[in-house]
């Protein structure tokens, strides 16, 4: 899960980008009437991931409501490498709450349903401040969902507290972000970090970045990249 939108004083080239992206902490802004897409890359350990994101946003909605999965899922945990479509889908529905003097309250009714090896599924909500001042951003993430159905591969509970930064450069939309994320899954705690950046153009942005996480159990590096396009109002000109 994913904050990413960079605070600009001018129009910068994807303002209308509202994205889970690669970051910890995914992104609040809502564009009414707007149909987004997300591809990227992730790369852990011995696996590699093609994360993908559709968002919609009907002007009815108030809203937008998003489908995230992984479009490819490549995992090679012994001298086998098993490629497939990824084990479950998320699904989000966004609506803002308050938008006044640079702080921005958003909330996500939160749904997972698992399609392979994990049965059942998860639900829960997650809840986004941000506040903006010039051309600096702070956004947090506090998530909780509980298992329809526990299991090994499904914790009882889950909460993620999330926290980025970032850092405008220049009036058209490039940035840095850093943040760190707090887990607690199934009564394990784990840390990370991360460092990353982004890169506009017209209607859409590209963002990379590095992570380390479970530093407090068994460190991992974790690699993303991702294509975030805002395709316009689609909803206003079928009307």
């Amino acid at each position: 899960m994913t904050q990413k939108q960079a605070p600009t004083l001018a129009q910068a080239l994807n303002s209308t980008v509202s994205d889970f992206g690669a970051s910890f902490a995914f992104s609040p802004p809502i564009c009414s009437g707007c149909v987004e897409t997300e591809l990227g890359y992730l790369y852990l350990e011995d696996g590699h991931y093609a994360p993908a994101v559709v968002t919609v946003a009907p002007t009815w909605l108030h809203g937008d409501a998003s489908v995230l999965a992984n479009v490819l899922d490549s995992e090679a945990p012994g001298s086998h490498r098993t490629t497939h479509f990824g084990n479950r889908l998320d699904f989000a529905l966004r609506w803002k709450l308050m938008d006044k003097d640079g702080l921005v309250l958003t909330a996500a009714p939160w749904g997972t349903a698992f399609v392979r090896d994990v049965q059942g599924g998860r639900a829960g909500a997650v809840l986004l401040p941000q506040y903006t001042w010039g051309k600096n951003q702070v956004v947090a993430q506090f998530s909780l969902t509980g298992a329809v159905g526990v299991s090994a591969g499904n914790p009882r509970t889950d909460y993620q507290e999330a926290f980025d930064y970032t850092r405008t450069v220049g009036d058209r939309g490039y940035a840095v972000f850093l943040g760190m994320l707090h887990e607690i899954s199934g009564g394990d705690q784990s840390i990370g970090t991360e460092i990353g950046g982004i890169i506009p153009f017209p209607r859409g942005q590209i963002e990379i970045a590095c992570e380390q996480l479970t530093l407090n159990t068994d460190p991992a590096a974790q690699f993303q990249a991702r294509v975030i396009v805002n395709w316009g109002k689609v909803f206003n000109r079928r009307r």
